[in-house]
């Protein structure tokens, strides 16, 4: 299942990124042969686009412990006391998370029902570029919620320690 998950987002990531520079692309190249076609909704298009994939790589890098953190302190403790600060770090992210769930979910079922769109020629829904942190944010909660139980219930120093770059 974890398998298929990784390999679903890999895949969306990797297929956001192509349409996005594929359209970008239409964009540059078209804006140099005509100037008969209004090429600028392709810019608005590629950013939203690039934004959906940007956050569905955050759930990625809390799989692979790829987020940005402080860990010199960490990487100097001995593995059962790593297993700690991984816990206490795993449960102030999930909540982090599981806020940023909610609050991006009211603000784009507001832009849903508000209708909002982009004041470009495009008219793009905004409520579909807004779902994109609550989105992003659930996947992250449940990585971490995971993450959370395999450091509290299944804990194998030998595996789940921060590495010093040194192997």
């Amino acid at each position: 299942m974890l398998a298929a998950w990784d390999k679903l987002e890999r895949w969306l990531i990797g297929l956001l990124g192509a349409a996005g520079l594929i359209v970008y692309l239409t964009q540059i190249i078209g804006r140099y042969l005509t100037s008969a076609v209004d090429f600028s909704v392709a810019e608005e298009l590629t950013v939203y686009i690039i934004i959906w994939a940007a956050f569905l790589t955050a759930s990625l890098l809390v799989r692979e412990d790829g987020h940005v953190r402080a860990d010199l302190l960490l990487r100097m403790l001995k593995p059962e006391r790593q297993r700690w600060m991984e816990v206490a770090n795993c449960a102030i992210a999930l909540g982090f998370c599981l806020g940023l769930t909610w609050y991006g979910w009211l603000v784009a079922s507001d832009s849903f029902d508000l209708g909002e769109r982009s004041n470009t020629s495009l008219g793009f829904p905004l409520w579909v570029y807004y779902a994109s942190l609550p989105t992003a944010a659930a996947l992250m909660s449940m990585r971490y919620a995971r993450r959370l139980w395999q450091f509290c219930f299944a804990f194998d120093p030998a595996t789940m320690q921060v590495h010093s770059g040194r192997e």
